[in-house]
């Protein structure tokens, strides 16, 4: 199957020292990252660490794959929604912080296909925009 790519680009009004700290702490995790209801680390946060991230009654294992401070942060899922990558890109702006979310899925099957297309809750886009605005919101 065929990579599905989808990438936001767009900032927010904080500086790169305050957005980072926020993405790469995964007690905070839940504050931007739409439905989270809980995420439990290993240990330190470094690249092949995992967290167990909550979804209600959804869990799933998170590693992480890309962990450079401040500038980027990226995970790859280990659960139902196996083989879906998102990293975070960020670049200082004067005082603000523009983000480049890329969001990576390999489908393992024709099922898995339809089912990420045609399911509204795994909308892409929908929630790329939402972890921005997510982000802005926590940031105030």
């Amino acid at each position: 199957m065929r990579t599905i790519r989808h990438t936001l680009i767009n900032h927010v009004h904080a500086p790169i020292d305050r957005v980072f700290p926020l993405l790469a702490d995964p007690v905070r995790m839940p504050t931007w990252l739409p439905a989270c209801t809980g995420v439990e680390a290993e240990g330190p946060l470094k690249r092949g660490a995992r967290l167990t991230v909550r979804f209600g009654e959804r869990v799933t294992s998170l590693e992480i794959t890309e962990l450079t401070p401040p500038t980027t942060f990226g995970w790859e899922e280990h659960g139902a929604r196996k083989g879906s990558q998102t990293l975070f890109q960020l670049e200082a702006v004067g005082g603000s912080t523009r983000i480049t979310v890329r969001h990576f899925w390999t489908p393992q099957s024709i099922v898995a296909w339809v089912r990420g297309r045609v399911m509204v809750k795994r909308r892409v886009e929908r929630t790329l925009n939402a972890i921005l605005q997510n982000l802005r919101n926590a940031l105030n």
